[in-house]
């Protein structure tokens, strides 16, 4: 489908605007996330997302104050069942550069209740999985439930976050599959996070908060190719809570799938087994694609512009056009919708995502878009709103 979009978005070079119109389909549909580029050695791994890049970043809102976008569950749940995750934000942040994919994660907790922000062994108290995959057309996770640390860089697999460490299936020994095996005998492994990762911690268990920054090494970023990717978690009671079986009180939350805004409901929930922790622990087939785009906007969401209300939908030409290295594109809106704006190259390649699925009111907008890190050349703008598609042509002079 990608495809055949940016075939016909190139096929407007011999046209001012289209409207194109998709059919819905029952079948499940991964989330797409642009991913904005930073130059290299501009995140510092340190636990905190002071850097100006992480302004920019695409984001996984997965429970804020503005709402949520994942999928929970609580088990052995005993007296009273959660009514709500029992966690006040759940967040991630990402970049990346080179072969690397940047994340900042941010976990808050409910503080002061019988779960808190305590860590442990692997599923016994807090614990966070990252889970990524550039093979997507293996879908299982092979072992049970040991992140699949033989199938890392390449994936799918997940880390282990506990605490202060990232971790590939804990640090334990691991059963390596007879697939994964470097040489007879290779059947027993150590797998070391930190060969294709560097982190960093920030834990403050007074106001039950939790940061993690990453710096993910995977080979397939660098050509900018999709991979797979999923966020989730765990949290455990501190204190026993059934003194017959002995079992504590226990979560799982995974950031997709989801249904927004719905987080305990089961129309997020393909597989139907009421279980968020298969999501990252067992199938990548839901994980969410990660596109690498190189280039991103200044004023992303777009500034409006007067109070005039437009009567319908409009693209207009950027200016300056050609441009060095920046322009300005506005577009009328017409009514309360979804609005994208992204930038491909001319052989249907997206470069740059400037306004992502934003909810708009009526107006005029616009957007600076910056291309300092493109090469010169003919760059194609296409706008999408309310089911209209509309494309224009400008050109980048170095």
């Amino acid at each position: 489908m990608r495809r055949l979009s940016l075939l016909l978005i190139i096929g407007l070079f011999l046209a001012p605007a289209i409207t194109y119109y998709s059919q819905t389909t029952t079948e499940f549909q991964r989330k797409k996330v642009d991913i904005p580029s930073v130059p290299a050695g501009s995140i510092k791994i340190d636990g905190k997302m002071d850097e100006t890049a992480w302004q920019n970043a695409a984001h996984a809102d997965i429970l804020t104050s503005s709402g949520s976008e994942g999928f929970f569950n609580h088990y052995y749940s005993y007296g009273d069942p959660l009514k709500e995750p029992d966690y006040k934000e759940i967040y991630g942040r990402m970049l990346w550069s080179k072969d690397t994919l940047y994340l900042f994660y941010h976990v808050k907790e409910v503080k002061n209740d019988t779960l808190g922000l305590f860590f442990g062994k692997k599923f016994e108290a807090d614990q966070v999985f990252v889970s990524l995959s550039n093979r997507l057309g293996i879908e299982k996770l092979e072992g049970s439930y040991n992140g699949a640390p033989y199938a890392a860089p390449n994936g799918p697999y997940h880390f282990f976050v506990i605490g202060d460490k990232v971790t590939l299936n804990g640090g334990d020994t691991t059963n390596v599959p007879e697939q994964y095996r470097r040489f007879p005998g290779d059947s027993l492994r150590v797998f070391n996070a930190a060969d294709i990762v560097r982190w960093a911690t920030m834990i403050d268990t007074n106001t039950a908060t939790w940061d993690i920054e990453m710096a993910i090494y995977n080979p397939d970023i660098n050509a900018q190719s999709s991979i797979g990717f999923n966020l989730g978690g765990s949290q455990g009671a501190r204190k026993i809570q059934d003194p017959q079986s002995g079992d504590r009180t226990y979560s799982y939350y995974t950031w997709q799938p989801g249904t927004p805004n719905e987080p305990y409901s089961s129309s997020g929930d393909p597989i139907g087994a009421n279980d968020p922790g298969q999501y990252n622990l067992v199938t990548s087939k839901y994980w969410p694609l990660l596109d690498f785009v190189t280039a991103a906007a200044t004023g992303v969401e777009g500034s409006k512009l007067g109070n005039a209300v437009p009567t319908k939908f409009n693209l207009e030409q950027n200016y300056p056009n050609p441009f060095n290295p920046s322009t300005t594109i506005r577009f009328d809106v017409a009514k309360n919708t979804l609005v994208t704006l992204k930038v491909y190259n001319v052989v249907g390649q997206l470069v740059a995502t400037l306004v992502n699925g934003k909810q708009l009111s009526p107006g005029t907008y616009a957007v600076t878009w910056n291309a300092s890190n493109l090469a010169s050349g003919m760059y194609l703008y296409s706008f999408e709103a309310d089911g209209n598609i509309i494309t224009k042509k400008m050109m980048l002079i170095k």
